[in-house]
């Protein structure tokens, strides 16, 4: 028996005109990265959020007296600070802030403790009292249960 095979030919893809080759480049992360305007665009942007941010007024909510005192450490290690032109100055030449007044708590009332881990100022209504280490936390710092129970992060686990 002899079988014959016909081979019908292919149809023709009617959206020929809409057909664009495509070619697979591949752009790695460090030639992505490496656009120079890109960069300095970043760079400008943040100098000018840094320096924005240093010639901000500090506002004296928290500390109503304060005298001033040069910091003086005791080993020789030395700090670099930017200054508000941008220069990097020496901790030798900066001045600190002592606190010589009363300080507030976040909801400006006079505070009475501090928190036991991470020593923020509270008042007698921020702090809340640890029911395992009976020791003031602030709210950041303490968690409250089910039943009411306060437990701080220290002692949680």
């Amino acid at each position: 028996m002899i079988s014959l095979f016909i081979k019908m030919a292919k149809r023709a893809n009617p959206f020929t005109e809409d057909f664009m080759p495509q070619s697979k480049i591949h752009v790695g992360l460090k030639q992505f990265n490496n656009n120079e305007d890109r960069l300095q665009k970043v760079y400008e942007k943040t100098l000018d959020l840094l320096f924005k941010g240093a010639k901000k007024p500090i506002t004296h909510d928290l500390i109503e007296d304060s005298n001033m005192t040069v910091l003086k450490r005791k080993d020789n290690m030395k700090q670099l600070v930017i200054g508000k032109n941008g220069n990097l100055l020496h901790s030798s030449n900066v001045e600190a802030q002592k606190s010589a007044g009363a300080i507030k708590c976040n909801c400006s009332i006079e505070a009475e403790s501090s928190c036991a881990y991470c020593e923020r100022s509270l008042c007698v209504s921020c702090q809340r009292q640890c029911v395992r280490c009976d020791r003031p936390h602030c709210s950041h710092c303490s968690l409250t249960g089910s039943e009411g129970a306060v437990v701080c992060v220290s002692c949680y686990g």
